[in-house]
C-alpha cells in the first residue's frame, strides 16, 4: 500500500512540475503582448510536424495566412519549449537578412564538429567565423567568369538529356502499356533527377556519371539516398533543425555514414588523379584542389581547412543544393508549361531562334551569352521559382552584437528577440501573398518582364534568400535549369495526360518543396512544330 502511494505521489509530483513548467514556459509571448499560435504542452506548435501530417514550411505558410495575424509584423511560435518568431513584415525581413546581418549571422540549425565534420564544415551549417572564411574561399568558383569556363561541361550534359529523350521515345513506343501512338507517358521528375545528377557529378565532382545512359550508376544511387527518407534520417533532421542543442548528445548526422564514406572516397580519388596526371578541368573540384594546396602551406595545422572532411563537405553542399532543388524546379516548370501550350510554344520558338542565330555564327551549340539573352526563358524560370520556391523557408538565429541579451525589432515590431532565438521567414508564403503578387496561384511569366520587375515590392521575391547568406550557387543553379529546359523542349513537347495530377500538393514529410505525387506527363516529338 505504501509502495503504491509513493508511486502515485511521484506521478502527481511529476505532472504538477510539468504543469507549472508549461505555464511558465508557454506564456513567453503572452507576457510580451505578441500574438502567437496557441501551443500544446511539451510539443509547442510541432504536433502536426511530428505526426508527419504537415511539413514545417507548410505549417509556417498556414500561420502566415491565419486571419488572426493579418495585421501583425511578427507571429510568436514555439518549437517544443523554445520561443521563436515568424516574420511577416518585409522591412523586418530586410533588417534580418541584409541591413543587420551581423545580428542574425548564424542559422539556428546545427551540426556537431566533433561527431559530424561533413555536416559542421558544410557551408550551409558552418558558424561564424568559419562560415565567413569558407564563403570567401568558395566565392571565386561561382563568379560569372568561372561559370563561363564550366559552360561547355554543362552543355555536354544538356546534349545527353536530348539524346536520352530521343532514345526514350523510341523504346517506349514499343511498349503499349506505357505509351500510345502520340507520345510516351513518363514520371517527369525521374528524368530531371538523372539530368541533374549527371550535371552535379560533372561540375562538382569532376566525373561523368552517365546516369542518363545508365540509370543505375553508383553516384546516382548515392545521391538519391540523401533524399530517401527513413525513420532514422527523419529523427536526425528533426534534431538538427529543431533541437540543435541535443545534436552532440544524440550524435545526429546530416549524411549517413555510408554516404559520407562514398564522398570521401570519390573526392580523394579525383584529387589524387588530378595531382598525379596534372589534369586541368574547369570545374568546382579544381577549386577544391586549390583550397587544399593553400591549406597545406598554412602553418596553423589546427585550422579547419586541414580537417580531413573539409573538401568532401564542400562537395556535399554542391550535391545537396544542386540535384534536388534544380530537379524539382525543372519538374514544376515542365508541369506548368504542359498546362499552358501557348507559353510552351513561345518558349520553344525562342529556343530554336537562339540555335538558329548561333548556327549563323558557325556553331550548332549555344553560348553562355546567347542563353543569358533569352528573355522568355528567364521569365519562365523566375516565375517557377516564385510559385515553387524549393527551399520554402529561411531561418536565422538571433546573435546580437556585443553581449546584449535582447535585440529590439523596433520600429517594425513592438517586441524583442532573445539571444539564441530562432527567426523564420516563409518565402513560400510571401511568394503567394496577393498583397505582393496578384492572383498568386496563376503561373504567369509576364510578372518578370523588365518593366514589371521594376515595380515589384522589395524583399517579396526570395527564392535564393538575400544578403550575405544568400545561395552562393544561384547563377549556376539557374543556368542548370535553363539548359535542362532548352534541351528538353527543343525537339520535344510535354502535354497533360490522364495520369497527370490536376494540381500540385506538397509532400508533408519533405523539408524541401516537393510534389506529394509523381508528376506524369506525355512527351511528344515535335521536330517540325
Amino acid at each position: 500500500m505504501a509502495y503504491s502511494t509513493n508511486i502515485l505521489l511521484g506521478i502527481v509530483t511529476i505532472l504538477t512540475a510539468v504543469f507549472i513548467w508549461s505555464r511558465r514556459t508557454y506564456v513567453y509571448w503572452q507576457r510580451r503582448r505578441v500574438k502567437f499560435v496557441q501551443p500544446i504542452p511539451l510539443l509547442g506548435n510541432l504536433k502536426k510536424v511530428l505526426k508527419l501530417e504537415e511539413s514545417f514550411a507548410l505549417q509556417l505558410r498556414r500561420f502566415y495566412f491565419d486571419r488572426r495575424f493579418q495585421r501583425e509584423p511578427v507571429i510568436g511560435i514555439y518549437l517544443f519549449h523554445q520561443p521563436a518568431l515568424l516574420i511577416r513584415d518585409l522591412e523586418l525581413v530586410r533588417t534580418v537578412l541584409i541591413e543587420d546581418f551581423v545580428s542574425f549571422s548564424n542559422r539556428f540549425a546545427k551540426c556537431d564538429l566533433r561527431h559530424d565534420k561533413m555536416g559542421a564544415l558544410n557551408l550551409f551549417f558552418a558558424k561564424q567565423a568559419e562560415w565567413r572564411e569558407i564563403r570567401t574561399r568558395l566565392s571565386p568558383a561561382f563568379t560569372e567568369a568561372k561559370i563561363k569556363q564550366m559552360f561547355s561541361l554543362m552543355e555536354e550534359i544538356g546534349c545527353d538529356l536530348e539524346w536520352y529523350l530521343k532514345r526514350l521515345m523510341r523504346s517506349l513506343r514499343r511498349d503499349d502499356s506505357t505509351s500510345d501512338r502520340s507520345g510516351a507517358i513518363v514520371s517527369i521528375k525521374d528524368i530531371c533527377d538523372l539530368y541533374n545528377t549527371d550535371m552535379i557529378a560533372s561540375i562538382a565532382f569532376g566525373l561523368r556519371s552517365y546516369s542518363l545512359r545508365n540509370t543505375q550508376s553508383e553516384i546516382g544511387s548515392h545521391c538519391q539516398d540523401i533524399f530517401r527518407p527513413n525513420m532514422r534520417r527523419i529523427i536526425d533532421f528533426f534534431v538538427i533543425f529543431y533541437l540543435p542543442k541535443l545534436v552532440p548528445l544524440l550524435r545526429s548526422k546530416l549524411f549517413t555514414e555510408s554516404h559520407s564514406e562514398f564522398l570521401r572516397r570519390v573526392i580523394q580519388l579525383v584529387i589524387e588523379e588530378r595531382e598525379r596526371g596534372g589534369i586541368l578541368r574547369n570545374d568546382l573540384i579544381e577549386m577544391l584542389l586549390t583550397l587544399k594546396k593553400e591549406a597545406d602551406l598554412q602553418q596553423d595545422k589546427s585550422h579547419f581547412t586541414h580537417h580531413q572532411d573539409f573538401l568532401a563537405a564542400q562537395a556535399a553542399s554542391f550535391e545537396v543544393a544542386g540535384i534536388e532543388t534544380c530537379s524539382s524546379s525543372m519538374s514544376f516548370a515542365l508541369f506548368e508549361l504542359a498546362k499552358q501550350p501557348l507559353m510552351q510554344a513561345r518558349l520553344r520558338r525562342e529556343i530554336r531562334e537562339a540555335f538558329r542565330l548561333q548556327s549563323d555564327d558557325g556553331s550548332e551549340s549555344l553560348s553562355y551569352e546567347r542563353i543569358a539573352s533569352m528573355e522568355y526563358l528567364r521569365m519562365v524560370v523566375e516565375e517557377t521559382l516564385r510559385k515553387y520556391p524549393i527551399v520554402p523557408l529561411l531561418e536565422r538565429e538571433c546573435t546580437p552584437t556585443s553581449k546584449k541579451r535582447f535585440y529590439s525589432l523596433r520600429p517594425h515590431a513592438e517586441c524583442y528577440a532573445r539571444r539564441g532565438m530562432p527567426i523564420y521567414i516563409s518565402n513560400l508564403a510571401i511568394h503567394h501573398d496577393p498583397k505582393y503578387w496578384p492572383d498568386p496561384e496563376r503561373f504567369d511569366p509576364e510578372r518578370f518582364t523588365a518593366l514589371n520587375k521594376s515595380h515589384q515590392v522589395p524583399m517579396s521575391y526570395l527564392p535564393y534568400g538575400a544578403g550575405p547568406h544568400n545561395c552562393i550557387g544561384m547563377q549556376i543553379g539557374q543556368l542548370q535549369i535553363k539548359l535542362g529546359l532548352i534541351y528538353f523542349l527543343r525537339q520535344h513537347q510535354v502535354e497533360l495526360c490522364d495520369q497527370t495530377v490536376e494540381q500540385i500538393s506538397f509532400d508533408p514529410k519533405f523539408a524541401l518543396l516537393a510534389s506529394e505525387h509523381s508528376i506524369y506527363l506525355k512527351i511528344v516529338d515535335c521536330y517540325d512544330l
